[in-house]
């Protein structure tokens, strides 16, 4: 899924900066920077809107946790011209699974007829996000977010 942050310096928008990853863990804190920096780069998109992708499953956000949480230096090499301090430098960043319910309303997803199982693909509709995987007993219906 994409994720988008908008970087100012007093209230102008920031172009052609390089941010990065300072922080990144696993809900149970599993530090995981190495793999966000190499994994989830964040790109210019211009006007100061920057971006990353991270999916469910792959790496830096494996299926054995259900959440991440992080910190986006913004100006990780300042220069004279630019030189962000406080909460224009650093942006928190939490992602769960919770976050990608809206994807199960918006984005396309198909159905399996026989198991149940319905994929969940990213907002170009090109590339799986998530399976939600259904479990029948003689009771209950169980729905469990997997890897796509």
């Amino acid at each position: 899924m994409d994720y988008y942050i908008y970087i100012t310096n007093v209230g102008v928008p920031q172009t052609g900066l390089f941010p990065k990853w300072e922080y990144l863990y696993e809900s149970d804190g599993t530090d995981i920077i190495a793999a966000a920096n190499n994994d989830a780069p964040i790109t210019e998109i211009g006007g100061g809107f920057y971006k990353f992708s991270i999916t469910f499953g792959n790496s830096p956000w494996t299926s054995t946790t259900k959440s991440l949480v992080g910190v986006i230096n913004t100006d990780p090499n300042p220069s004279d011209l630019i030189n962000l301090t406080g909460t224009e430098k650093y942006i928190p960043i939490e992602i769960t699974l919770a976050g990608l319910s809206g994807a199960r309303i918006t984005h396309k997803g198909i159905q399996n007829k026989t198991s149940g199982n319905v994929d969940i693909y990213n907002i170009d509709g090109a590339a799986k996000e998530m399976k939600l995987a259904f479990s029948d007993d003689a009771t209950h219906i169980t729905r469990d977010p997997t890897v796509a």
